[in-house]
């Protein structure tokens, strides 16, 4: 009874819109219009602190110290010559350090050899002046040699032993603002614009816009970037390259932006071939692509209201929506074209092709969008966002080809009906399978389980990664210039240990400053956690600088004083005329500072042990003064990733067991439910397997393909059962089952299944290794897919026909 009243239903609905095709069309254009304007709010967002939502404990522990301290997250620029100390190179270093405080925006504070704080006793008490005054020439080159030694956090931080390398760090703005806004003598924009070099800016930020972002924006951090670029571009005698997480994420930007349109147009392409090749008809093109695209242009203006941005995972979006939702339309045209070339009418024909097709393309969509969901659990905004949004952008995509398929097909001009001779030989191709399936049932099973048991064996050793940088294309110049610094100096990467005492003056204890400068030279000494720290920069060596200048520059004195009144008089030397430097790293009771670590770029999951043996280091070391923990974007990025992989695992296990008892439910049978999931499982498995075998790990982009593929591939399956148990209500055969289902579904699966694979090896495109991967992963997942459908499924049904007959019986 209830299949005749969804018949029925599916009759009049159909009838409805066929009869009324411009209503409809009209409706679908102005809520495509209205949705369409949301797209200009539409941002690109690469901030990897972007990833972690701000209510997350985490990111505001990461937000308070950016705050106190400013931002860490610095852009690196990296300057060869052959003698770095020459006048000339430090004529053209002076000069290229003032040109960017001047002219490029948002600059904070520009760091470099000229600058660098030098501090030296005098009769009065304490000098603190910079390393290289002006104008160049002024010290010969043995005196700075001398002040470099005297200063011994220069050494591999801001110039190599060689003297043909230096750095040269410049911080943004940590707030927005509004420049207009600032008054003329307000220092934080004078000294970012202006002003004399030597005296660097106000270590007081500007104040956070009232109309907008709380930090300063990525779109301004780049605009910083392709000036800066500028600027360096035009500066000579000196070699410049530039990093930096800052420049990474610019870098992203400009990738995710090319990439994108390369897919898009790549995937639009190649799936008009598909169709042309098939159908051969214009309105099998347009029909289906019309309605996935305006499903594309629905959710991203669903992602512009919902205020959020498209991150980096989020490229892929529209190609797999391309990819996975055409199918719809396939299906619905492969069975009106059909009825059409047998000479049965259009209204006659699309009735019956929405009557066959329309329930199991809605339960294919449920499960699609069921696996996509599952990644809306996770931690990472990306990822929750590409599964919510994607769920969304495939049940758009359905209501919208049920509707503007039968709509569209009212108004075509259709030509005569076709010859079949190319039907004729994709239904020979499926003959084959359905005979080798009923005949090597047996041998076909085998295979697969064998394939399965070897893939596990390879698939349990995946491991995770999570490096932005190896994203990106090799001859980027950001990861040349990446390698070079690293190679060079102390490295690119940093991460921040807060060491807070809880009381005021509490830093001023010289037990505990010097504790931690024993532990801090120790694991500076060693590779904790497997990590090779290039350089430590803390109030440390402002204390032991300060102590050996007013020792007559005596390096014996380079130490923190043991007496604390005597610390404390220094440190107030220091303030008279280096409050700035101090500001930088401790804060203004002195009950809290940083220590921050510099290392050479890696994998940001290579650092995980070492944070953690840091904290542990370090918090037991100076458990009686103080509690120390780590900040930065790498602990709060390592801290996420950690449980990313447990998120991972757990979408898997939770898409496979909601698809199935999604199965179960839409095939009406729990026995019919977990037999089809098998021959989609099967495929994903022997994919993981082949990860391993490729040296290909799981990261942001490959953790997708289980999650997405186990989705999209039940869709073939639902197919395929759903006519395999009809046939078998009417004729308990199974062999005719089996040879019904291939017949009215395999062409339609075939078809699919060449546009799916077709559709994600696009990514194979990609200068994204991470990409690349994922498309390959994701297209051969489909292609065994089909051939799991095509030879494991028929033989699973056949086993279990009895079984469902009786079930149907009853």
């Amino acid at each position: 009874m209830k299949p005749d009243l969804v018949s029925s239903w599916l009759k009049r609905y159909t009838d409805w819109v066929m009869r009324h095709p411009l209503t409809v069309l009209g409706m679908i254009f102005l809520i495509m219009l209205s949705l369409g304007s949301q797209l200009r709010h539409l941002e690109i967002d690469t901030d990897l602190e972007h990833f972690i939502d701000e209510s997350k404990p985490a990111r505001q522990a990461y937000n308070a110290v950016k705050e106190t301290y400013g931002r860490n997250d610095v852009i690196v620029v990296g300057i060869s010559a052959d003698d770095v100390l020459s006048n000339a190179s430090l004529t053209e270093l002076a000069d290229l350090h003032r040109r960017i405080e001047q002219s490029v925006p948002w600059v904070r504070r520009v760091d470099s050899l000229i600058n660098a704080p030098y501090q030296e006793g005098t009769a009065d008490g304490l000098l603190v002046d910079d390393l290289i005054p002006t104008p160049i020439g002024t010290l010969d080159r043995n005196t700075i040699e001398r002040r470099i030694a005297a200063t011994p956090m220069l050494e591999g931080m801001v110039i190599n032993a060689a003297r043909n390398f230096t750095a040269l760090v410049i911080e943004p703005y940590t707030y927005d603002f509004d420049p207009d806004a600032v008054p003329d003598d307000a220092t934080a924009f004078d000294d970012a614009f202006g002003g004399d070099f030597t005296a660097g800016p106000s270590v007081s930020d500007a104040e956070p816009a009232d109309d907008g972002e709380r930090f300063l924006p990525i779109e301004k951090t780049n605009e910083l970037i392709l000036a800066l670029e500028s600027d360096l571009a035009i500066t000579e005698g000196l070699r410049t390259v530039i990093a930096g997480m800052p420049v990474v994420n610019e870098q992203l930007e400009t990738t995710m932006k090319s990439e994108m349109q390369t897919f898009i147009s790549l995937t639009v392409v190649l799936i008009i071939i598909v169709l042309v090749a098939f159908f051969r008809r214009v309105s099998a093109v347009v029909i289906p692509l019309s309605a996935v695209m305006l499903a594309i242009l629905a959710t991203f203006s669903a992602l512009s209201l919902a205020g959020q941005t498209v991150q980096m995972p989020l490229i892929l979006v529209p190609s797999f929506l391309l990819a996975i939702t055409v199918g719809y339309a396939v299906h619905i045209l492969t069975h009106f074209f059909n009825a059409y070339n047998n000479g049965i009418d259009r209204f006659q024909a699309m009735r019956q092709a929405i009557r066959i097709t329309a329930l199991p393309i809605f339960l294919t969509s449920l499960t699609t969008a069921a696996g996509l969901i599952t990644l809306a659990s996770g931690d990472l905004i990306p990822i929750a966002n590409l599964g919510a949004f994607s769920a969304l952008g495939v049940m758009l995509a359905f209501v919208l080809t049920v509707l503007m398929t039968p709509a569209l097909m009212a108004l075509w001009p259709l030509s005569a009906a076709r010859p079949t001779h190319h039907r004729d030989r994709a239904r020979g191709i499926l003959r084959y399978f359905a005979d080798l399936s009923w005949k090597r049932g047996a041998w076909l099973a085998s295979a697969w389980l064998l394939a399965v048991i070897i893939a596990l064996a390879f698939a349990v050793q995946l491991r995770f990664s999570f490096d932005p940088l190896d994203w990106m294309p090799e001859d980027l110049p950001i990861r040349t210039a990446t390698h070079t610094i690293d190679e060079q100096l102390s490295g690119t990467i940093n991460m921040e240990v807060i060491i807070d005492t809880g009381e005021e003056n509490g830093i001023k204890n010289p037990e505990l400053l010097q504790r931690l400068d024993e532990e801090l030279s120790a694991l500076q000494a060693g590779t904790p956690g497997g990590v090779r720290i290039g350089h430590v920069n803390s109030m440390l060596d402002i204390i032991k600088g300060t102590h050996q200048a007013l020792n007559d520059g005596d390096s014996t004195y380079y130490r923190i004083p043991s007496n604390a009144s005597l610390l404390a008089e220094e440190l107030v030397l220091f303030e008279n005329t280096g409050a700035d430097e101090l500001a930088r790293l401790v804060n203004s009771d002195y009950s809290q500072m940083k220590v921050t670590l510099i290392m050479p770029w890696a994998d940001i999951l290579q650092y995980q042990d070492f944070i953690e043996v840091t904290e542990t280091q370090l918090g037991g070391a100076l458990e009686d003064w103080a509690e120390v923990h780590v900040a930065g974007l790498l602990p709060l990025l390592s801290d996420t990733l950690d449980e990313v992989v447990t998120t991972t695992a757990w979408s898997y296990g939770l898409a496979a067991v909601a698809i199935t008892l999604m199965m179960i439910a839409l095939l009406r049978s729990v026995g019919l439910g977990v037999v089809a999931m098998l021959p989609n499982l099967a495929p994903i498995l022997v994919v993981m397997g082949l990860m391993h075998g490729l040296g290909i790990p799981l990261d942001l982009f490959t953790m997708l393909v289980a999650t997405i593929a186990i989705g999209i591939t039940v869709d073939n399956t639902v197919h395929f059962a759903h006519h395999f148990r009809s046939a078998l209500a009417k004729n308990p055969d199974a062999r005719a089952a089996s040879e019904t289902a291939f017949d009215n579904a395999g062409r339609a699966l075939m078809t699919t299944a060449i546009v799916l694979t077709v559709g994600f090896y696009v990514f194979l495109f990609s200068n994204v290794s991470s990409i690349f991967n994922f498309g390959f992963l994701s297209g051969t997942a489909f292609l065994l897919a089909v051939l799991s459908n095509f030879t494991l499924t028929p033989v699973l049904l056949r086993w279990y026909a009895p079984l469902l007959t009786r079930e149907t019986a009853q």
